[in-house]
């Protein structure tokens, strides 16, 4: 990448974690420190490792919590989305302008449910999760309430118990 960044008026801790050449006992948590040659060079290799084996991979955004590292998978390693766990968090990834999600956690909560079928709206396929069929109806209205289509993935459990 290499490019110069302009960090005129903006504010250490609130708009950004750091300036370059800041001592480290000043940085502010939480940041994340990226060796970006390594990074573009993992995310490539990815990228034609799945394309290689015909797969399709989404970025967990659990991992790095960055949209900008997000943009990176699907613009260098041809990630087809996002998965996140948070409804709050996959939403972030949506404004964004990452066109694909998928919420893992089978939301319970109204107010949730309703912002999940926002999504779309800002351009996201979204794929939501359930495990009980009354959260089918749920989401149904919530999509129906906002012109909205949500793709549905069956959790099944498979002896661990978790769904």
């Amino acid at each position: 990448m290499n490019r110069h960044a302009d960090f005129q008026g903006l504010e250490v801790g609130y708009d950004i974690p750091a300036l370059p050449g800041m001592d480290k006992a000043d940085i502010q948590t939480p940041f994340l420190i990226q060796h970006m040659d390594a990074q573009e060079g993992n995310i490539t290799k990815m990228g034609a490792y799945a394309r290689v084996h015909g797969m399709r991979h989404r970025v967990h955004g659990k991992m790095h919590k960055s949209l900008d590292v997000a943009m990176l998978q699907v613009r260098l390693g041809g990630a087809v989305g996002v998965c996140c766990q948070k409804v709050s968090k996959a939403d972030v990834f949506a404004r964004g302008g990452i066109n694909e999600i998928r919420v893992s956690n089978q939301g319970r909560d109204l107010a949730k449910i309703d912002r999940q079928a926002r999504l779309p709206k800002l351009g996201a396929r979204t794929l939501v999760c359930v495990d009980d069929l009354s959260n089918v109806t749920d989401l149904s209205m919530a999509a129906a309430r906002h012109g909205t289509w949500l793709d549905v993935l069956a959790e099944i459990d498979c002896g661990a118990g978790r769904c």
